[in-house]
């Protein structure tokens, strides 16, 4: 692999061009959509994509001619519920915890290709569905297809949010010019809802000493029914399987073997419940419980495209469970450290390396025409930790130059947020927002996609946690597109 950054003097060539775009106009606009209701009893997890709802009348009408491009610029996200006199209000996350969400948009005839390809294909189903979506592995092998299949449908759907979840409120989703999400004819958009009633009843309240549910890190209940020797839980295949990199896989951690697996996101699927039902509640569906009604609340900021917009593209780094393109086990515990131990000393620290982005002759991208010396720049990394997180480090391997990093502080200055209070967005004990970085035309680091990127997480080992992540939830854009001859 060679030399760090590539110095910003290369070609770029804006993907707008390069589709004949006409430039719209420069004013910015915005528009905001609700979920379909999200309703869970106390303990029960909503694990969905959600069908396809149109787009606002007017959005649909500014792009259906396909002269112009749509350019996202980012959007925000929150979680709300109707008042009994039908007003918003807003959800707390011990009421509901967001652990994952990802935001699929596009042409409708596109989108229904995409989905029509999962009802024929179990894996690429879960790409796309399950936990694994919040990777964007499956939309990214999709559009691969697509290009290689249809050149011209460059632009038609597209995906992002990601993993983002507790910090939702707090964690800034936008693009610096000229980097955008280019969207041709967009007519649908579908939200992929990881969400967890964590509203524990009154006679329930004691049954937690700390501030935060539990419930959050996933545990695998006594109802869950897991087979080591089949490789299965509750009958079906862990999909997608569990499985580390050898190189963590070699540290011994729990969660990358079946047989030690004690909570996280597959003992977290749809309609799970994650509390013992057997004592908790009166039948087994616990149908006596209330059941409540929220929905997620997202509001796209948008201009047309110009001449000089350039598209975006998810990175394939970075999961500290992976040494290669795209995620691995993506979960992974935190063992608690030995008693005695001094806290300052209970820390647990995970470091991996993997490329920038997705290029040719992977499993996971085994139809992308660009090579590992294409030239990306990095335009925008949010980082996701959980829990007890105190921080998280993205390094230029070759250089040993910090790019981004958030870390802990008693002022929640530092990047990372944990609440103290009781109004949503500042709930005590809980982590609620991540800072993220962006870059602009003038100051975009550029690397070859094959490019190594060290990630470096810290978390408290004070108490044991299980379920916890360590991304880098990135977008590159490319600097010319493959075979594009000047």
């Amino acid at each position: 692999m060679t030399s760090s950054t590539v110095p910003a003097t290369s070609m770029v060539l804006p993907l707008a061009l390069l589709l004949g775009s006409a430039a719209g106009s420069t004013e910015r606009m915005n528009f905001t959509v609700w979920s379909q209701p999200v309703r869970l009893r106390y303990g029960e997890v909503y694990n969905k994509l959600q069908s396809p709802e149109k787009l606002p009348t007017h959005v649909v009408a500014r792009y259906s001619d396909g002269k112009k491009m749509m350019a996202l610029t980012g959007f925000d996200v929150d979680m709300v519920r109707a008042g009994a006199d039908g007003t918003e209000l807003r959800v707390q996350l011990n009421d509901h915890y967001l652990h994952h969400y990802a935001l699929q948009f596009g042409e409708a005839e596109s989108m229904r290709k995409m989905l029509d390809t999962a009802s024929a294909d179990v894996s690429f189903a879960r790409m796309l569905s399950g936990c694994h979506a919040m990777t964007r592995v499956g939309v990214n092998s999709f559009l691969d297809r697509l290009h290689f299949e249809e050149p011209h449908r460059i632009g038609r759907v597209s995906m992002f949010g990601s993993a983002a979840g507790a910090e939702y409120r707090k964690n800034p989703q936008r693009f610096n010019s000229p980097f955008r999400a280019l969207l041709r004819r967009p007519q649908v958009w579908a939200p992929l809802l990881h969400i967890i009633n964590t509203k524990a009843p009154v006679e329930a309240g004691a049954e937690h000493s700390a501030a935060w549910s539990p419930l959050i890190e996933c545990p695998c209940t006594p109802q869950r029914k897991i087979n080591v020797s089949a490789g299965t839980i509750d009958g079906q295949a862990a999909d997608p399987p569990i499985s580390c990199s050898p190189e963590f896989a070699a540290t011994g951690n729990p969660s990358c073997h079946l047989a030690t697996y004690q909570g996280g996101w597959r003992c977290c699927e749809h309609q799970v419940f994650l509390v013992d039902t057997d004592k908790e509640c009166a039948n087994p569906d616990c149908s006596e419980k209330p059941l409540d009604e929220i929905f997620m609340k997202f509001t796209f900021f948008y201009e047309d495209a110009q001449p000089d917009t350039r598209q975006v593209e998810a990175a394939a780094c970075c999961d500290v469970t992976s040494v290669t393109q795209g995620a691995e086990n993506i979960e992974y515990d935190i063992p608690a450290c030995p008693q005695g131990t001094s806290p300052e000393a209970c820390v647990h620290v995970v470091e991996t390396v993997q490329p920038l982005a997705y290029f040719g002759d992977h499993p996971k991208s085994p139809l992308s025409s660009y090579r590992g010396s294409d030239l990306v720049d990095l335009v925008f990394a949010a980082p996701h930790l959980h829990l007890a997180g105190i921080s998280i480090e993205l390094i230029d391997h070759m250089t040993n130059k910090t790019i981004c990093e958030v870390h802990r502080t008693d002022d929640n200055s530092g990047g990372i947020a944990y609440g103290h209070g009781t109004t949503p967005g500042d709930e005590d004990g809980y982590m609620v927002g991540l800072s993220t970085c962006r870059w602009g035309g003038a100051d975009a680091p550029r690397f070859r996609r094959d490019h190594p990127m060290r990630t470096r997480a810290v978390y408290s080992s004070a108490s044991g946690h299980t379920g916890v992540m360590s991304l880098w939830l990135m977008d590159v854009s490319a600097v010319a597109e493959p075979d594009f001859l000047v």
